[in-house]
């Protein structure tokens, strides 16, 4: 037994970031080395496919950092109605207008304009409510919208890794990945690199 302790003296702000980044780069290795055929397979009927959970956690991305905290967001009305929780299936199931190969694109630039917002947003904001949520009863703070989008991607990375284990196409990595900012570098450049040698094949 030991009573010797780990110095972390790191803020709110921080810790909020530290927790998106893991959560975000660990979302990317349940995405790479991904077949093209897998990314609208479904396991059963009414079980949805890679495409449209990446769509789903993305939507969930835009709306909070984009929409709520900044005003605007990349993701058409359209696109977050048909990744929207509660779509009827036949809608959810059916491949989406826009290509993968075009949806990962924005996926990548909703991320980076997410973690652009938060770095310069200021600590004691962090607190506040987004600026645009107008009369929506569901009102959380920055901080509190960091913590759901993270859960939320926590969970849909679980289902990613189950679908891809059973099509005979496993995440090549282990959870949780990432905890330290270099690891966390490390795996973004991975996955940028395979997504540059590989994209071509999802157009």
């Amino acid at each position: 037994m030991t009573d010797q302790q780990i110095k972390d003296n790191r803020s709110m702000k921080e810790f909020a970031l530290d927790t998106l980044e893991t959560v975000i780069c660990n979302f990317m290795i349940s995405l790479q080395g991904i077949e093209p055929e897998n990314i609208t397979k479904q396991l059963s009927e009414d079980s949805n496919h890679i495409f449209w959970i990446l769509g789903h956690c993305t939507s969930h991305i835009d709306i909070v950092f984009g929409l709520h905290c900044q005003g605007k967001g990349l993701l058409s009305e359209e696109q977050h109605k048909h990744f929207s929780y509660g779509i009827a299936k036949e809608i959810a199931h059916t491949k989406p207008a826009i290509s993968y190969y075009d949806f990962m694109e924005l996926f990548l630039k909703i991320t980076e304009n997410t973690f652009d917002y938060l770095e310069k947003l200021p600590e004691e904001k962090f607190r506040d409510l987004p600026q645009n949520l107008g009369e929506k009863s569901f009102k959380e703070s920055i901080f509190m919208g960091v913590q759901r989008v993270a859960l939320h991607l926590m969970g849909h990375m679980g289902q990613i890794t189950i679908i891809r284990r059973k099509l005979g196409n496993p995440v090549s990595m282990g959870f949780v990945a990432g905890m330290k900012r270099e690891s966390r570098n490390s795996i973004n450049d991975k996955y940028i690199k395979w997504w540059n040698e590989n994209k071509e094949k999802f157009i």
